[in-house]
């Protein structure tokens, strides 16, 4: 298997030989057809929920705190619906190693790109987005859409090796340029005279002493301000990208202007207003969030 491309001001996850062989059955896996890979899924779920219970206390908490209107039955049903949900996500990820650039077009369709690529023929975009729905076919898509413009995003190296290298394998397969959270500001001053768009998964849980302190999903809660800070930095526009399953193994991204210049807008503005849209794009498509990350396991400091 190739080694992926360099980006441009970091390197890349170290190569290991033995990665070869780990990574033999996930490219295999990646030929399969999609009815066969929902058919694994399916089987999945039934282990993952049923038999190992993973996550279920944190899933179960985070729903019936998110939403104590819904009954017992509500939420359980929204939970089934999770667990089918974030193995979807996972095996169709693993697709992507091998798909071609025509079908990760076709399984995730875009409302309203044209307003990213007039924005980006004048100036660098800041797209932000949750963990809704399948946001690494998003990401995918985006680039696919918005090319020659580069787009970067921000993300958090993983803690086994195989698998950092394999995710940055497959999105920098997809044009995607990452930049460790790290090196955030050193990047965004070096691409700071090109014109791209710099996306944020920007629903992650923070440090409680640097995060804004905002009511999401009926609770106090941290987010990170490094988004609205660098979009305040650059001038830049803010979209908010909306990411929702409309079909299985289909999505469709909504873009919602936020603001056209960031350096206008008053301090928090920026990414309270991306909690409310993500706020409401959970209450219409409950199942495809991730619930099972402990969003909540920081509390405000006094």
């Amino acid at each position: 298997m190739a080694q992926p491309k360099q980006a441009v001001i970091h390197s890349i996850p170290p190569f290991r030989w033995y990665y070869f062989f780990i990574a033999i059955p996930f490219f295999l896996f990646s030929l399969l057809p999609f009815w066969v890979i929902h058919f694994i899924s399916d089987v999945l779920v039934l282990l993952m929920r049923n038999a190992i219970g993973y996550r279920k206390k944190v899933i179960y908490t985070n729903l019936k705190n998110a939403f104590p209107e819904k009954s017992e039955s509500e939420i359980k049903k929204i939970a089934d619906a999770y667990y089918r949900n974030m193995i979807d996500v996972f095996l169709e990820t693993i697709k992507t190693m091998t798909m071609s650039r025509e079908s990760v077009m076709k399984r995730c369709r875009f409302n309203q790109i044209e307003m990213a690529n007039n924005y980006l023929q004048h100036h660098s975009l800041i797209v932000m987005l949750g963990h809704m729905g399948n946001w690494e076919w998003g990401g995918f898509s985006y680039t696919y859409h918005t090319a020659p413009n580069q787009t970067n995003t921000l993300y958090h190296p993983l803690s086994n090796k195989f698998f950092d290298w394999l995710m940055y394998y497959i999105r920098h397969r997809c044009d995607l340029f990452l930049i460790p959270m790290h090196q955030a500001l050193k990047s965004i001053i070096h691409y700071n005279k090109q014109i791209c768009t710099h996306s944020f998964i920007a629903d992650q849980s923070p440090s409680p002493e640097t995060a804004l302190w905002t009511t999401f999903l009926n609770q106090d809660t941290a987010f990170f301000t490094g988004s609205e800070k660098i979009a305040a930095k650059l001038k830049a526009p803010v979209i908010y990208a909306g990411l929702y399953r409309y079909r299985r193994g289909y999505y469709q991204v909504d873009f919602s202007l936020i603001t056209p210049d960031a350096s206008k807008e008053e301090q928090g503005f920026v990414t309270k207003r991306f909690a409310e849209l993500l706020a409401i794009d959970i209450q219409h498509h409950p199942e495809q969030w991730l619930w099972s990350h402990r969003r909540w396991k920081h509390k405000r400091l006094n």
